[in-house]
């Protein structure tokens, strides 16, 4: 073993993932040129420490700068004073959020796993280990949505400290201002944009401020295409005393190092997403919705066609006759075409754990790469060709190989010169 060997794995992962497939994780995307250039800098190896202004370290003067020009740009789009760029992650923004308002033992009120929540949301995750309890909402698989009144009425019964939106299966906007009208207003409301934070920046899907969130959490590198990492921002009325919580529980409470090196391309990104993100967002949302239409009209089961199968970057196929989401994604991945297994509501705790009904497409990173409707349809001939028809794996992947060829630049996005 040598670094040879490092580097060929580089190599090799950067020839494969980029050139050769088309991938579909909807929780994954690419940076543009100019911010992937920028994210190996001397940034990575610095520490910057630090309470409101005061630093705790020398020489942080361009740490902090980078830094506040980040949240300027998340706090002038958003058009609030409060943001946090430093964590790490989302699910350590949805962490931090939990350390800072509640305490061992609340109730958190959320979507729950077999409806598609992140773990993070729940007991077996970050809300888990900081000892709170949570209890499901009640979920529609019919619309593939929260059921208000009965939401309403288990948030009036469990009395929750929070209620945390958002999901890691999230096809369509959730009706947060329906249910806010109807609870305690003291109850925070969370909406974990992880998966729509790009749709959402550009003020499709939904408005989660103006529908009665207290704070968004999200990570920066799905619809919106940054590099890995985590967000916090505040709604323009939550109040000053509950943002210094939230800003105490990130450092000291939380973190210490905050991945300085990803500042720059997060900026990048952000003046991107507003530059082009309009239209990037407007072509991901189309590409989904003819993604779906695609896949139905080929007799997949694509969920809700009655209603336009989607408002977001991802789309649900039920695949349960063909064998389970396992092994149709890891079929698929022999072809190059890459997706992940997914538990639909109605899977049992065996299937949902080891092979779900479904699978989860994403079609945010093929919009990066400049497709558009037309060759949602082409995509969806190869999940037939494989899934249906039962071609061979190398026909279908010469084939996959050879279209994505024809695509080779990151669109929605400054050039690099």
């Amino acid at each position: 073993m040598n670094q040879k060997k490092v580097i060929d794995i580089v190599k090799e992962q950067n020839r494969w993932r980029r050139k050769e497939c088309l991938n579909l994780i909807a929780s994954e995307s690419l940076m543009s040129p100019l911010a992937e250039s920028l994210y190996s800098s001397d940034f990575e190896g610095r520490y910057n420490e630090h309470i409101g202004h005061e630093c705790h370290y020398e020489g942080t003067e361009l740490s902090y700068e980078i830094e506040e020009i980040c949240n300027q740009l998340f706090r002038n789009h958003f058009e609030t004073p409060y943001t946090d760029v430093r964590p790490i992650s989302g699910a350590i923004a949805n962490l931090i959020v939990y350390n800072a308002l509640t305490r061992p033992g609340d109730i958190l009120v959320s979507l729950g796993i077999p409806n598609g929540a992140h773990i993070s949301h729940t007991r077996w995750g970050p809300a888990g280990i900081r000892g709170l309890k949570n209890v499901d909402m009640f979920f529609d698989p019919e619309t593939m949505n929260i059921n208000v009144e009965r939401t309403v009425d288990i948030i009036r019964a469990s009395a929750p400290k929070l209620v945390m939106f958002g999901a890691s299966m999230f096809l369509f906007p959730e009706p947060i201002k329906e249910i806010r009208e109807q609870v305690d207003p003291d109850i925070k409301f969370i909406y974990d944009a992880a998966h729509v934070l790009g749709l959402v920046y550009n003020r499709l899907f939904q408005e989660p401020f103006k529908e009665g969130v207290d704070l968004i959490t999200s990570s920066t590198h799905k619809t919106f295409q940054g590099p890995q990492g985590g967000i916090i921002i505040g709604s323009p009325g939550l109040s000053k005393k509950d943002w210094t919580k939230i800003d105490l529980s990130v450092f000291p409470g939380t973190l210490s190092n905050t991945h300085i090196h990803r500042f720059p391309s997060l900026a990048v990104t952000a003046l991107e997403m507003n530059e082009f993100g309009e239209e990037y967002a407007s072509q991901v949302v189309r590409n989904a919705k003819a993604f779906g239409k695609a896949l139905y009209d080929r007799e997949l089961k694509a969920l809700c066609p009655n209603l336009g199968f989607t408002e977001s970057h991802q789309v649900i196929v039920d695949v349960k006759e063909y064998g389970g989401g396992r092994k149709v994604a890891s079929r698929m991945a022999q072809c190059n075409v890459i997706c992940n297994k997914m538990a639909l509501p109605n899977d049992t705790s065996k299937d949902a754990t080891h092979n779900p009904s479904g699978i989860r497409l994403g079609v945010q990173e093929l919009t990066r790469w400049g497709m558009k409707e037309k060759e949602m349809d082409d995509v969806a001939e190869f999940y037939k060709r494989v899934i249906i028809d039962g071609e061979s794996v190398e026909k279908v992947k010469a084939d996959v190989m050879a279209y994505k060829a024809q695509y080779p630049d990151i669109h929605y996005c400054f050039s690099l010169e």
